[in-house]
Formats: C-alpha cells, sequence, structure tokens
C-alpha cells in the first residue's frame, strides 16, 4: 500500500511541475511582448514624448509586471485561465498589412496575370499601356542631326508605310526626302527660295515618290522626287493676297482638301477638279485634316477661334457645321484621333475634347508663346497611346517658371493632363517648334531652326551609329575625289597678260615717243 500511495504523489508532483512550467513559459512570453511593443513604440513615437504631460505613458501600453501575471493567471493556473489570459491581454502578433507586388505593380505583365486569373484590379488597362510607352520614350536619345536648308523647318511628315523615310518642308519652298536609316538615299526638290514657305506637305497615297505640298507661292503642287515635271492642283494666281496654309488627302474617296489664308476651304480631285469651294472661316485656315476612322468627317481650324467639323457629304454653306468649337485665342492645329480631339491654341494652352459629342474634357496649361519670327509651334499624338508632343518655349511670366528652364521636348497625358516626361541634349538646346512620331512609335523627328532631330531608343543608337559611320565616311570620301577631279589644273599666265612694270628711265621713254610717232604716221 505504501509503495501505491507513494506513486501516486510523485504523479500529482510531476503534473504540477509541468503545470508550473507552462506557466512560467507563458510569463516569460508575455513579457517579453509587452517590451518589444513598449521598445517599438518608443522607438517610431520617441520624438512625440517631451517634457511636462507628454511623459505619461497610457496604462495599456506599460509593460506588465510578474505580479500582475501571477494574479491573472495564477502560480498553478489551468490550461483553461491561461486561455483566458491570453485573450485578455491580446499578446497575440500583430501582423502589418502586405500587398504582393503584382497587385501595386502597374507593368502590363502583372496586370495581365491577374486579369487572366480572375482576379480584380484596381489599375486600369489603359495605364499599364501609357506607363509601357512612356518608359519607351523615356529612353529615346539624339541620334541624328541633319541641316540640308538655308532657312528654318516649317513642316514634316512620315511615310505611312516605310518608318524610316521622312519628308521636311522648309521656309525657303525646299522638299526633303530623309532616308534615317541609309546616308546616300536622300532626296530633294529646290524651292524658290524667298516666298516659297512650305505651309503643309503630305505623302501621295500609292506612290511614295510624290509628296503633296501647299505653300506662299499660291499654290496646291503634286512634287515628284524622281525629278518628273510636277503637277499643280490648285493655283490661286496672286500670291500677293492669296496662299494656302493647309492641305490634306483622302484615299478612300479621292479627294483633297486645302485651306487659305482668308478662310476658304476647297475640296478637289486627284486630277485638280473642284468640287467644294467656300470660305467657312473668318480668317487663315492653319490645319485642315480627314479623320483616320471616319472617311467623311473633316476637321479644320482657323485664327477665328474657332475648330469646325464637317461633313463632307453635305458640306453646303459655313451653317452646315456638325460642331463648332469655340477658343479664347487663335488655333494653330486641330489633331483628331480616333475618338479624341486635341487643340493648340497660342494662349499657352493645350485643349482636349471627346467624341462623339466634343465635350471640353480638360485644359493643359504649357508655355508655348509664339512669335512671327519662328515657326508655329503644334502639338501632335504619339500613335499609340494619349499622349501629347510639343515643344516648350519657357516663359517668365507662366507660372512655375524657374531660372535656367530647358527648351525640351513634353509629353502630356491627356488622361490627367500631368508632364510624364520630356526630351532634351545639351547638343541642342534651341526651340523645338516641330515634332512628329513615326507609324511605330519608337522614333521622334523634330525640327530645330534649320535642323532635323532624329531621336530613337538608346539600343538602336550605337547600332545605327555604327552601321551610318562607314557610309558616311565613303561618302565624304567620294564627294571629296569627285570636288579634287571636276577642278581645273591651273595654268600659268601667258606673258601677254602679264603687266607691264612701269619704268623711269630715259631709254623706255624714248622707245614709247618712236612708237607714237610712228603710229600716227
Amino acid at each position: 500500500m505504501p509503495e501505491k500511495v507513494s506513486k501516486k504523489r510523485k504523479t500529482k508532483v510531476e503534473n504540477e511541475e509541468k503545470k508550473e512550467t507552462y506557466s512560467k513559459r507563458l510569463r516569460k512570453k508575455m513579457i517579453k511582448t509587452k517590451e518589444e511593443e513598449t521598445l517599438e513604440d518608443t522607438r517610431l513615437h520617441g520624438s512625440n514624448h517631451g517634457n511636462g504631460d507628454n511623459d505619461k505613458i497610457d496604462p495599456i501600453d506599460q509593460p506588465l509586471d510578474t505580479n500582475t501575471i501571477n494574479d491573472r493567471i495564477g502560480s498553478h493556473g489551468d490550461i483553461e485561465t491561461v486561455d483566458k489570459a491570453l485573450l485578455q491581454f491580446k499578446c497575440e502578433p500583430k501582423l502589418h498589412g502586405y500587398t504582393p507586388l503584382a497587385y501595386r505593380s502597374q507593368n502590363l505583365v502583372h496586370f495581365l496575370q491577374q486579369y487572366t486569373s480572375g482576379q480584380k484590379r484596381t489599375v486600369k488597362l489603359k495605364q499599364s499601356l501609357t506607363s509601357t510607352v512612356v518608359n519607351m520614350i523615356s529612353d529615346l536619345q539624339l541620334c541624328r542631326n541633319a541641316s540640308p536648308f538655308d532657312r528654318r523647318v516649317t513642316t514634316m511628315e512620315w511615310h505611312p508605310t516605310n518608318p524610316n523615310i521622312l519628308a521636311v518642308g522648309s521656309k525657303g519652298g525646299d522638299i526633303m526626302l530623309w532616308d534615317t536609316a541609309n546616308v546616300n538615299n536622300d532626296k530633294m526638290i529646290q524651292g524658290i527660295g524667298a516666298g516659297g514657305n512650305i505651309q503643309a506637305i503630305k505623302f501621295w497615297p500609292n506612290d511614295s515618290n510624290k509628296i503633296l505640298a501647299s505653300a506662299l507661292d499660291g499654290r496646291v503642287t503634286l512634287h515628284d522626287v524622281e525629278g518628273r515635271q510636277s503637277n499643280v492642283l490648285a493655283d490661286s494666281y496672286n500670291f500677293y493676297d492669296f496662299w494656302y496654309c493647309s492641305v490634306d488627302v483622302n484615299d478612300k474617296r479621292k479627294m483633297v482638301v486645302a485651306g487659305d489664308n482668308v478662310g476658304n476651304t476647297q475640296l478637289m480631285t486627284y486630277e485638280g477638279k473642284q468640287i467644294f469651294n467656300c470660305r467657312l472661316h473668318k480668317q487663315k485656315v492653319t490645319h485642315a485634316e480627314f479623320s483616320p476612322r471616319e472617311e467623311w468627317l473633316l476637321c479644320t481650324s482657323s485664327t477665328d477661334q474657332t475648330v469646325q467639323f464637317w461633313d463632307v457629304r453635305m458640306m453646303k454653306d459655313r451653317k452646315s457645321s456638325l460642331y463648332s468649337l469655340k477658343h479664347d485665342k487663335g488655333i494653330n492645329s486641330g489633331k483628331t484621333l480616333y475618338i479624341e480631339t486635341g487643340k493648340r491654341t497660342k494662349g499657352n494652352q493645350v485643349r482636349v475634347y471627346r467624341a462623339p459629342d466634343w465635350v471640353l474634357e480638360r485644359k493643359i496649361s504649357h508655355p508655348h508663346r509664339f512669335f512671327q519670327h519662328i515657326t508655329p509651334i503644334k502639338a501632335t499624338w504619339h500613335p499609340l497611346q494619349d499622349l501629347a508632343v510639343i515643344g516648350r518655349y519657357p516663359d517668365p511670366k507662366f507660372p512655375g517658371y524657374h531660372a535656367g528652364e530647358l527648351r525640351s521636348i513634353d509629353i502630356l497625358d491627356v488622361e490627367t493632363g500631368d508632364l510624364v516626361t520630356s526630351l532634351s541634349d545639351p547638343s541642342s538646346s534651341g526651340l523645338v517648334c516641330v515634332n512628329k512620331f513615326n507609324r511605330r512609335g519608337d522614333t521622334l523627328a523634330s525640327g530645330m531652326g534649320v535642323h532635323i532631330l532624329l531621336w530613337t531608343r538608346k539600343e538602336e543608337v550605337a547600332e545605327r551609329q555604327k552601321s551610318l559611320l562607314p557610309a558616311m565616311q565613303s561618302y565624304l570620301d567620294n564627294s571629296s575625289h569627285s570636288n579634287q577631279s571636276s577642278r581645273r589644273p591651273r595654268q600659268p599666265k601667258s606673258k601677254e597678260t602679264k603687266p607691264k612694270e612701269k619704268t623711269n628711265t630715259k631709254t623706255d621713254k624714248e622707245k614709247l615717243k618712236l612708237k607714237i610717232k610712228n603710229s600716227k604716221k
């Protein structure tokens, strides 16, 4: 019997020791967690604790003493009391909120992965696409420049199918067909010089060797870069008073539109036969363009502070316009792109409208002032996203101006009105008035005075320069050799052409007198 009692007592003592060890272990854990919390609070909010009343600590945040824990749990508390104590003291570890990278990222790949798995995303697909294009534009660098004209660049247009061919017009009437991928493939159409200002150019559909241009000489001309005879589609016959300022071609309707300096808009066939002619604006038509989606929709802008939309199937007079958008100042361009249209005015402002009701969505303030000795700064679209491309002309009176502001090329997001990125180069710090992206959206051409700038991605800059340097070197060598061979060899002057030196000797004077007497006889 005594052996059995001793065994029972031993088991009771062992159970009590186990309970005590568990409670002790729990007390240590609770004290440790509270100490860690107080240390973290002092680290985060240590600057808020000062002298005076701020030194008082909230009783909830005070660390627990061993006595209070023993009172609550008991030195030999069972598991149920321990669980209640855990809930009362809230000693569970804090879980800080964490959002996975795929949810926080605006990367297009992450978005598509979440979209295919059926999970919701707060970032829109359009924002992801825009960020991708903005990153591509930010990597652009100055690759090439050319100065083929003696007067400033006025307009430029990329080839509709070949992303390496660029047509550029100048104030002197010259037109250059620039092959950005080659050196020896450039073509030039000589202008008339003063008074031959090229106002607008377009590539002729289905024939890349023909360029349609409207100029200050009062003509709309179809030029042929191969040297064949040009075709005049429209002529004012009085270029001192009337000249054409804008032109565009519609391949689906086989139609050409041209606007002049007094507000007339003229529609004609490919052969130059007049279809419609009416004064739709009160002043100069600065821009005329067919919509790339609806071939019947025509957009015209003018310095009479209006942008108007027309249906070419129902054009009769000024009252037949579909929409008329009024502005505070004259407009330099009205570019249409699918469902949105951006208008650039002369009052340091870019306006964005949305079709089909042409509601004003946003006004974007941007410094691009104008005076008569520079090419008017026009905003153009990026071909892939709703991004406006426009040159910056710093104005000390513009809000936010700072000293040393660069004359950069700004990229504006028309959805938010923010400046997303800008391009500039220390070697080309002039005023960039004309900017145009090619159809792929990876190459930008800019006009800076008489210079043409070409911007490409960093990866392509080194490759293009490696391929162009040998070609340029051979071209320069050939040109120098041809110049040397074309020069005439220097011939010594004959004795008869040499001037006779004057002599004051008596013998020379006597000889002259004898010659004169003989001639008289």
